[in-house]
């Protein structure tokens, strides 16, 4: 890596720019160096240090699934295994990942700084600009746009004087509430919730705005010990299932997906993982209101898009209504002189970007790589659940054929925790319900299309 200073700007020379140290872009840097012992590597952020947004994030957050499964593959996260490391864990390792590879003197990083364009950025604090050439691709790690309710405003309208926040805030709160309105269903909304009532705050005061119901991961599933049998079980509930429906119930009545009431459909998946005691803790909330999203908070009422409801004086409103992995479209993971990282995985989104650079390295044909890395985008419906899951058996499939080795011993893969005994012995099964998964995903796709066609008839006639 080489750097030389002129009037207009600073020039730089690597292999790789990689824009954006969020997780996605730490965990591609990781294995992209640990695969490839010459390749050199320019990773610019915004932020002063690598983590995106972890780093914005409550101070109350924690990962929502084990840390066996989060992070980069060189290096194990916390205590591993099944324990949920707080943000402040994880910014911490993401620091020490980005130390250690800067050691090697393959590696700069240049925070604070904005990626503009054609190759080029420029420091938030010096204004001094860059430009790099880069040898091989440029990889855009911030596609996905992970965002978190302290990176923006709230997007509806809030009138003078009505105190919204954060969640963030709730960790620095001084003084008691007439009442508590949580905006919004997502985790972030739930973690709100969770943080209130852990504070001992009776549940009565809370009003919580939902406007979709979502399927709800057990977290009790997902572990190094329990993911054969979770896997096996998923194989044999999709068999004998003939419904989008029936297959989502069916989950649930195997104990692998949950919903906060059972009494209401829910028409969204965006892999929102609790386990069993914070579920409990969520129902004892009833102050639901499920009218559809906010469209404003004016002095005494919150008028919402189907509705709207009183609220006291000195209320806190704590905004979770960031949608913090939207549903991007799918763009091609390679192209000639670019890499733009998304989830090849569903909601594995570091162990899609290590292996996206595992591919990089390992693989030269374009269409190879894509082929290796068919894009999943987050879900948020139920079909884009399913979706993901027809998706997800093609890339296992083809990953089994060409990346067995790899995934077998990627720390970010769920396979890599499985002992080779237990797997050997569930293998037999699991081949023998694949054509019937396979016919049973593709016939339950074949309805919903069927169906959205007929609704979209319906409309016109």
């Amino acid at each position: 890596m080489t750097a030389q200073t002129s009037q207009a700007s600073t020039q730089l020379t690597a292999d790789y720019l990689v824009v954006g140290a969020g997780a996605m872009g730490m965990a591609f840097v990781d294995e992209l160096l640990s695969g490839n012992a010459t390749v050199t590597v320019v990773l610019v952020d915004r932020y002063a240090g690598p983590g995106g947004h972890w780093r914005r994030s409550y101070p109350f957050v924690s990962l929502h699934q084990p840390a066996a499964f989060y992070g980069v593959n060189s290096e194990t996260l916390g205590r591993g295994g099944r324990s949920l490391a707080s943000g402040v864990e994880v910014v911490g390792y993401f620091q020490r990942v980005l130390e250690k590879h800067l050691a090697t003197g393959r590696l700069s990083f240049y925070p604070h700084c904005e990626y503009t364009d054609a190759h080029e950025f420029s420091s938030t604090v010096t204004g001094e600009n860059y430009s790099v050439e880069v040898k091989r691709k440029l990889v855009d790690a911030t596609y996905m746009k992970v965002e978190v309710p302290s990176m923006r405003t709230p997007p509806y309208r809030v009138v003078h004087g009505a105190e919204v926040v954060p969640p963030n805030a709730l960790a620095d709160i001084s003084r008691p509430y007439t009442g508590y309105v949580i905006v919004g269903a997502g985790k972030t909304g739930m973690d709100a919730v969770l943080y209130l009532l852990g504070l001992g705050l009776n549940p009565d005061l809370i009003t919580w705005i939902m406007p979709n119901d979502a399927w709800l991961l057990d977290r009790g599933n997902i572990h190094p010990d329990g993911l054969l049998q979770s896997l096996g079980k998923q194989q044999e509930v999709i068999a004998k299932s003939e419904t989008l429906e029936a297959l989502l119930l069916n989950l649930e009545a195997d104990g692998m997906l949950m919903r906060i009431d059972k009494s209401v459909w829910a028409e969204k998946y965006r892999c929102a993982t609790v386990n069993r005691e914070e579920l409990e803790q969520l129902r004892k909330v009833k102050n639901v209101v499920r009218s559809g999203r906010v469209v404003s908070i004016e002095d005494s009422q919150v008028v919402l898009e189907n509705g709207s409801f009183n609220v006291p004086r000195q209320t806190l409103f704590v905004d979770c209504s960031a949608n913090g992995l939207s549903n991007r479209p799918i763009v091609p993971v390679f192209a000639a002189k670019k890499i733009t990282l998304q989830s090849v995985s569903m909601c594995q989104q570091v162990y899609s970007a290590s292996l996206i650079a595992h591919v990089e390295t390992a693989f030269n044909d374009l269409e190879m790589q894509n082929n290796l890395c068919r894009v999943i985008p987050h879900p948020e419906t139920i079909d884009d659940y399913l979706y993901a899951v027809r998706i997800g058996a093609m890339n296992n499939a083809t990953w089994g054929k060409h990346l067995s080795k790899w995934v077998r011993n990627a720390r970010l893969s769920f396979r890599s925790h499985i002992p080779t005994w237990r797997l050997f012995l569930k293998m037999p099964h699991m081949i023998k319900l694949a054509p019937l998964v396979s016919k049973n995903l593709k016939t339950i796709a074949q309805q919903r299309e069927t169906g959205k066609e007929s609704a979209k008839l319906a409309k016109i006639i």
